[in-house]
């Protein structure tokens, strides 16, 4: 009884003065922005997702239409300059970049017909990119940051945090659609390939605030002018001022960079052999002696052309290098290997112990190099017996005619659902993703490593290491023991499982970025290509030898035939899914570049200005938002 008259009473106590029309303000307020988001239909968000992703597809390959991406991100910053977005935006924008992200990376399917579901995976975690960034730059704009700032800055740590979140995907930056505009890419030695992201982001964003509210109306996107954000006349002028200018400052920087000879020196002779062998043969037993006299017969053609260095692909050569650590006995090692039983006491086993006893694979190849006349670095997989267990690693062993065998490096970004599997002890079924057995998997490298022959060095990268910027970085800083850096860097890779598809062509483009933001030239050998020469200005360098293997060339003698040109006349693409031979001089550069001294400051900085505008914008409400 008595807490009901307490209640009655406060009920009807009357309210404090001024309080009462302010509650009912922040109510009807609320009512009006829910009705508003209510009504309002979600298909100009579809649509507008739409466009941008149609164009962000259209800038890349197969299309590879580097104009589109200047425009790309128009449509979806539309959605930054409302004031409130329909209900179940988030989700349809992140559905329309599924779709996108399932376009773009289709080629995952071609390796095997399990890849489909790391296809569908991958794509959904690139997909979650799009929402955040809608939802991020609407934070930051409400924190008082222009929209033609907040969306390169929100865009490119986005791209930042790709780069390293889940080991990483620094694959399809927008940047990187304008690897063909020389003169504005080499900013990439300050800025990284970031740098060159914002530049084309910050186009979109200064278009966007250009856009007048009425069209924001008659497209459905707002109901009226009054909800959508109109940024002032100065800042309309200065937006569209700042664009065009950064990117003039860039092309002028970029032509300076270009009027400095590299180096007076005259660089290594380089042979890249590239074979063409599927997944289905490069892993079948009974094929790998067709794969290694292939192989055999290119390096004798480019032997013959007297290189410094020959280089295979990816884990080309099929016997793995076994290394057996100190302290590990017979019997412990007999522990690690499948046997069972009394099987370990029978002649198997002790056949088993005297291949991992044998050096076969160094010897090998140091035959290959004395044969040669010049150094080899070939990719293979290396097996090491330790004290915890046994490792499997993807290398690149260097091996010189002098010395035999020098060292190998085992390489650190291990492919995501390729040669490692996320949370595999919890999530099993993860497995079935792969085209490989539950027990499938590699161990990572734990750091760079220099090789030196004839007065050049030479570091390698291995697979995909090459698209990740921070750790080609990391290799371009390494010095060896004498304190010197890498004059060359040598990606060894095998694409063949993406069977010509656009992979090849975006993998090559990623690369070419690398040498830009390190100035060191690479050469890539790729099995079923796209194996090339790339100078540190990112320019794709045409051999001086580009020699085709006849396909129908067996035996002991192959027969070639000189192409002039790496594009193949009939089809207006590089030659691909081809056996040959790439011989050329790389040409040194002796600078040193801003990027590989400080790194990635500059997304950081787009980063840590993207997190503190957001936390300001955060705590401000956002009419009809879904938090």
């Amino acid at each position: 009884m008595t807490t009901a008259i307490q209640e009655e009473s406060v009920a009807s106590s009357p309210p404090q003065p001024g309080l009462r029309p302010e509650i009912e303000r922040i109510i009807e307020s609320g009512r009006d922005t829910v009705g508003a988001r209510s009504k309002m239909s979600v298909k100009p968000v579809f649509w507008a997702t739409a466009v941008s992703c149609i164009l962000l597809w259209i800038c890349f390959t197969p299309v590879d239409f580097a104009p589109a991406a200047w425009v790309a991100l128009v449509p979806l910053c539309l959605l930054l300059r409302l004031e409130h977005l329909p209900r179940f935006s988030y989700g349809v924008i992140g559905l329309v970049g599924f779709v996108w992200a399932v376009a773009t990376l289709q080629w995952m399917r071609l390796g095997h017909w399990t890849m489909h579901g790391a296809l569908v995976a991958l794509a959904f975690y690139v997909s979650l990119y799009f929402p955040a960034f809608v939802w991020a730059g609407r934070r930051v704009v409400r924190a008082g940051v222009p929209v033609y700032l907040a969306v390169p800055c929100v865009w490119t740590a986005l791209e930042y945090l790709r780069a390293h979140l889940m080991t990483g995907f620094s694959w399809y930056y927008l940047g990187h659609s304008q690897y063909q505009w020389t003169s504005l890419v080499q900013v990439c030695d300050i800025t990284g390939a970031y740098g060159v992201t914002f530049l084309v982001a910050l186009a979109s964003g200064s278009l966007t605030v250009c856009i007048p509210a009425v069209w924001l109306v008659k497209t459905g996107l707002a109901e009226s002018a009054t909800a959508v954000f109109i940024p002032s006349p100065k800042q309309q002028s200065f937006g569209v001022a700042l664009a065009p200018g950064l990117v003039l400052l860039s092309c002028l920087y970029g032509t300076r960079q270009h009027s400095i000879p590299p180096s007076d020196a005259a660089g290594p002779v380089i042979a890249v052999v590239q074979g063409n062998f599927t997944p289905e043969l490069k892993h079948d037993p009974d094929q790998w002696l067709r794969m290694v006299h292939e192989h055999d017969l290119l390096s004798r053609r480019a032997a013959g052309l007297r290189p410094d260095l020959i280089v295979w692909p990816e884990t080309m050569f099929p016997v793995p290098d076994q290394i057996i650590a100190e302290g590990v006995t017979d019997d412990d090692l007999i522990s690690m290997l499948p046997f069972s039983g009394a099987a370990t006491n029978s002649e198997q086993a002790k056949n088993e112990i005297q291949r991992w006893h044998s050096g076969r694979a160094r010897e090998l190849l140091a035959n290959r190099s004395q044969e040669s006349g010049a150094a080899m670095m070939v990719g293979l997989l290396t097996e090491v017996a330790g004290k915890n267990g046994r490792s499997r690693f993807n290398s690149a062993a260097f091996v010189r005619p002098d010395l035999g065998y020098v060292g190998r490096y085992d390489k650190m970004h291990r492919v995501l659902f390729g040669e490692y599997i996320p949370l595999r002890s919890v999530l099993p079924w993860l497995a079935k993703l792969t085209p490989f057995s539950a027990g499938f998997g590699i161990d990572a490298g734990t750091s760079p490593e220099v090789f030196e022959y004839g007065g050049t060095r030479f570091s390698p990268v291995i697979c995909f290491e090459d698209t990740v910027p921070h750790l080609v970085r990391e290799v371009a800083s390494t010095r060896d023991a004498a304190g010197h850096t890498p004059d060359v860097l040598i990606n060894m890779t095998n694409d063949g499982w993406f069977r010509g598809s656009s992979e090849l062509d975006q993998h090559l483009i990623a690369a070419t970025f690398r040498c830009i933001e390190t100035r060191r030239p690479m050469v890539r050998a790729v099995n079923a290509g796209i194996s090339a020469f790339i100078d540190s200005a990112g320019r794709i360098r045409q051999p001086e030898h580009f020699l085709l293997m006849n396909q129908e060339s067996a035996g002991l003698v192959a027969q070639f035939e000189k192409a002039e040109s790496m594009t193949n006349p009939l089809t207006g693409r590089r030659y691909r899914q081809r056996s040959a031979v790439m011989v050329g001089q790389v040409p040194l550069d002796a600078r040193s570049s801003f990027y590989v001294r400080f790194g990635d400051w500059f997304a950081m900085l787009c980063s840590v200005c993207a997190v503190v505008a957001m936390s300001i914008g955060i705590r401000r409400p956002l009419s009809g938002e879904c938090r």
